[in-house]
Order: C-alpha cells, then sequence, then structure tokens
C-alpha cells in the first residue's frame, strides 16, 4: 500500500513499485473482508469443504438466535466459558462482542499451509470441524470445542466497556493498536462488518458499522460524518481503485481477505485500462505470503509469484538503461 502510494506521489523519485496485498480503496464498512474468510473455508487449494464453511456459518447462525434468550445466553456462556458467566452477555454490544467477529479463529489472512501447530492453519481447522457428525454433535457445538481450544483455559471477554477502556488507555499504544484505530477512523475505514445482508460466515447482524464509528467517537472524539469525509477524501487523493501508473504491481492472494479492496485481475468494480491490467492473482496465497522467507514447503504458485515480481522489476530497470537513463526501483 504503501509503496504503490510512494510511487503515486514521487514518481520521479520512485521509478516503479511492487505492492502486495494492499487494500488501496478505502472503505468505512467492509463486508467484504469477511465474505473472503468464507470463500477460503471452502477453498480446497488451503484444505477447506464446502462442509466446512456450512459448519461454521450455521454453527453462528445457531448461536445468533441463542443470544435471543436468557437460557441461550446462559447455555452459550457456559460452553464457551465466557467472563462472567450469562451475564457476560446480557448487554447487547457485549453479545456483539461475542459473535460479530466469529467464536473461532479463522486464520484466512495469515494462512499457512506448511505450519505445524494443532490448529493453526484452514486445513486444519475443517479437518477438526469434521468430527462433529462422529459426535453427534450440532454445528454451534463443535464450534465450541474448537473455541476451548484454541482459547487455551481462558475465558472470554466481551466486556464492550472494558474494550473502550484500554483503547483510550496508553496501553493500546504497544504494538501499534491506537495508531492503527487512528488510521481507520480519520482515514481509511476497513470495519470488518457482518451485516444481516452479507456472505459472512459469522453471526450476521452482530457486527454493524456502528460499533465501530461508536470507538472512533468515543476514543479519538472524530464524529461518524468525519470518519465518512476521511475515507472519501482518501479515495480522492490516492485513486482508490481506480488509480493509475504504468509502473505499480499489484499482487493479490486469493485466500487474503485484504484483496477484497486492492486492485484485482477480476474485479468488476475497476475500469479497465487502470492498474487493473498490471495485477495477478497469487492461487492459495494469504497475507502478502510471497514476501516471506523462501522455503522448500512453499506452493509452485508462490514461487511463480516471485518470478512475476523479479521479471517485471528487471523490465523497468532495463527499460530505463534502454532509454538512457538510471534510477532505483
Amino acid at each position: 500500500m504503501v509503496s504503490a502510494f510512494s510511487r503515486l506521489t514521487y514518481p520521479s523519485q520512485i521509478n516503479g513499485a511492487v505492492s502486495s496485498s494492499s487494500p488501496v480503496q478505502g472503505a468505512v464498512s467492509m463486508p467484504s473482508y469477511n465474505a473472503v474468510v468464507g470463500l477460503a473455508l471452502k477453498m480446497a487449494a488451503v484444505g477447506g469443504t464446502e462442509e466446512c464453511l456450512s459448519t461454521v456459518t450455521v454453527g453462528h447462525q445457531q448461536i445468533g438466535e441463542m443470544l435471543e434468550t436468557e437460557t441461550g445466553r446462559n447455555t452459550l456462556a457456559e460452553r464457551f466459558d465466557v467472563c462472567g458467566g450469562g451475564e457476560g452477555l446480557e448487554k447487547d454490544r457485549d453479545r456483539e462482542v461475542f459473535a460479530g467477529d466469529g467464536v473461532v479463529y479463522i486464520p484466512a489472512q495469515d494462512n499457512d499451509p506448511s505450519c505445524t501447530g494443532e490448529l493453526c492453519n484452514i486445513e486444519k481447522i475443517c479437518e477438526f470441524l469434521k468430527g462433529r457428525e462422529e459426535g453427534g454433535e450440532e454445528e454451534w457445538e463443535v464450534l465450541a470445542r474448537l473455541a476451548s481450544k484454541q482459547n487455551g483455559g481462558q475465558c472470554v471477554d466481551c466486556d464492550w466497556e472494558e474494550r473502550i477502556r484500554l483503547l483510550k488507555s496508553s496501553a493500546a499504544v504497544l504494538g501499534g493498536t491506537k495508531s492503527w484505530m487512528y488510521q481507520t477512523c480519520t482515514g481509511w475505514g476497513f470495519y470488518q462488518t457482518c451485516p444481516e445482508a452479507s456472505e459472512c460466515p459469522y453471526s450476521r447482524g452482530y457486527h454493524e458499522v456502528d460499533q465501530d464509528l461508536e470507538m472512533c467517537s468515543r476514543v479519538f472524539n472524530v464524529t461518524p460524518s468525519d470518519v465518512y469525509k476521511g475515507v472519501e477524501d482518501s479515495n480522492e487523493r490516492y485513486g482508490g481503485w481506480d488509480l493509475e501508473d504504468e509502473r505499480i504491481l499489484f499482487a493479490n492472494g486469493d485466500v487474503d481477505p485484504w484483496s477484497a479492496l486492492s486492485v484485482t485481475p477480476d474485479n468488476a468494480e475497476i475500469k479497465e485500462g487502470t492498474c487493473k491490467e498490471r495485477s495477478f492473482w497469487v492461487e492459495g496465497a494469504s497475507h502478502h505470503f510471497w514476501t516471506h522467507e523462501i522455503l522448500d514447503t512453499d506452493k509452485e504458485e508462490v514461487g511463480e509469484a516471485r518470478e512475476t515480481i523479479w521479471e517485471t522489476v528487471i523490465g523497468w530497470i532495463q527499460e530505463d538503461k534502454d532509454k538512457g537513463g538510471g534510477g532505483g526501483v
């Protein structure tokens, strides 16, 4: 993202840019992020299946329905070990924190096919979920078992107000949490929502964008209208999907949820004749996986992506030499 915008801003100093997994189109609400998570869950190239996606989606639908009753909330609090028990799910915002971003972690963004941990990638998670039918469990119940393993014995904290307090504190500065959030509130949005009318595999309707707008308002005093204006200004300044430059190469993994707001070959929102013509997919790859250390376990497609990038950059350098110019890329 920075490389692409640097090339656009300083074309005389930067002769070309490779932009890997870059969401260049700002968007306040980004339901497409979780839609790609859903696609990854059924993607055979990374060990996903239709059954796996169905288990996650149906399980979260069941959880959403259970949250509507006191009995259901108490059952969920017990099975998922919610901090504070059933009382921890009494408030609307706390229920949204619990279910709106998934009760389990799906590593689409950082999926690593060669990882060795027990539940470290999509393939291993989908394999775990296959055990549901053998045990006669409902979908939400196998998600509870998966969550228990992923959480390592720690209770699930759904306290919305505590989250706000943390974000306001100096503790949020560590690791860049606060600075990243400030960027989203003032320029880019990128809120990974799960609205009713979406392809989100989690509890739909439990993460609407008003949740994120409230965070911006309470943590940074940035109003909802300012959030929308900031995103509009960013897209106007850099071009969003319609940015134009002959020397920006876009690479995206089709497992990576950030690809939804990047420049990709088949994005119908992007007009022809723009950087869309200089973009390509890396099948089965997550967020800029081809920029990682080269390993023997890397898929062929990842190696091909590196070759494409190398050949493109060398081509730019040679083109400058042929013109009698210099400069780096």
